[in-house]
């Protein structure tokens, strides 16, 4: 009986960290959410999606093209 009371404590310790893991986790991305709103407020400017600015562009996919020019033999 003494082990089964074991392996519970044990278990029970674990979802303890686990929980308290995921609480810091948690705050500190509520932290970076209201740091971005402020920022945002601040300058009065939306945020932008994709990559950051003065990257190229990804090359386009060569199976991106219009479907006229994927017709073989005139069809």
């Amino acid at each position: 009986m003494d082990r089964r009371n074991d392996a519970r404590t044990a278990e029970l310790n674990n979802l303890r960290l686990a929980l308290a893991a995921f609480a810091l986790q948690l705050a500190a991305f509520e932290m970076r959410l209201q740091l971005t709103a402020f920022d945002m407020r601040k300058s009065g400017r939306l945020l932008r999606a994709g990559a950051k600015p003065g990257l190229p562009a990804p090359p386009p996919d060569i199976n991106c093209r219009p479907q006229k020019e994927r017709l073989i033999g005139g069809q």
